[in-house]
């Protein structure tokens, strides 16, 4: 693929180069569509690193996506290149957005899968990508398949962008609506707690932010989960009695249902759509 040249150094910011791309899908590894992805990647910048963030995101689950992107990409070198397809409107008119923030840079479906990670950077630059510029560049194919965008348009726009070629070359600047707050917080009790993941030791990570002592200090006394009551503290998943589903803050800054040595989602018969409450004294 010929590439455009990219612009003089200083003329755009987002010209520079990437040599790093994280991958988050939820193709499973069970096909061959990771696979191709990373072959199209490479056969258009055949020096990237790709490193893959997971691909085990259940089938269609954009929520589940936005929470693992947002938990993962602070803790990846500046200027990596985050490609996620979670895309059930793969094939539509749905747009295709490519974002810059000051560190790092973001290609994906506008289907609310960067909405948390938007909201924490809050400064970025947005375009929506123009396949007829793409085209017209010869950065896309002219036949794509209306099953695997991540193959025939996200990947050659990720390489593309990892060789300097900045956004604006294949698309229009547009301004986000601002991303709902999607966390529920001691101050705020407002928004809807619910049930974000289940990792694969059964924990119940919650869109609950904030310490054991914030929560405290506002009158929490736990959350009920389905039918059951969670309202014991932990600091460490030793600190639990057996069988016994606990509260503790999780590494992402999220509270978390938790049983030691076991699986909190089965003991409580729980899933992402199982909804939770949160109690207060009084």
């Amino acid at each position: 693929m010929s590439l455009p040249p990219t612009p003089p150094q200083g003329e755009d910011r987002t010209a520079q180069a990437s040599s790093l791309v994280a991958l988050l899908t939820d193709f499973g590894n069970e096909d061959h569509y990771v696979g191709t992805v990373k072959g199209a990647l490479l056969s258009i910048n055949p020096h990237l690193r790709i490193v893959d963030l997971t691909h085990s995101v259940k089938p269609q689950n954009v929520s589940q996506a936005a929470y693992l992107l947002w938990a993962a990409y602070r803790y990846f070198p500046q200027g990596t290149i985050f490609l996620s397809v979670v895309d059930p409107g793969v094939g539509t008119e749905r747009r295709i957005l490519a974002v810059e923030s000051s560190n790092y840079t973001f290609l994906a479906p506008d289907n609310g899968l960067l909405d948390f990670v938007l909201f924490e950077e809050q400064e970025y630059r947005a375009w929506s990508v123009d396949l007829e510029k793409a085209r017209s560049l010869g950065l896309v194919q002219q036949s794509i398949s209306n099953t695997f965008h991540g193959r025939d348009i996200f990947a050659p726009i990720a390489a593309a962008r990892s060789k300097g070629v900045p956004f604006s070359h294949f698309g229009g600047s547009f301004r986000l609506n601002v991303p709902v707050q999607p966390f529920v917080t001691p101050e705020n009790l407002s928004h809807k707690a619910r049930i974000l993941h289940i990792d694969r030791f059964g924990n119940i990570i919650t869109n609950l932010r904030g310490t054991r002592d914030e929560w405290e200090k506002y009158g929490v006394q736990g959350v009920e989960i389905g039918s059951k009551v969670v309202n014991q503290w932990i600091s460490a998943y030793a600190d639990a009695k057996d069988r016994t589903p606990c509260l503790i803050p999780g590494s992402s800054g999220l509270i978390e249902i938790v049983i030691n040595k076991s699986s909190a989602a089965d003991a409580l018969q729980a899933t992402t759509d199982t909804s939770i409450r949160i109690l207060k004294h009084g």
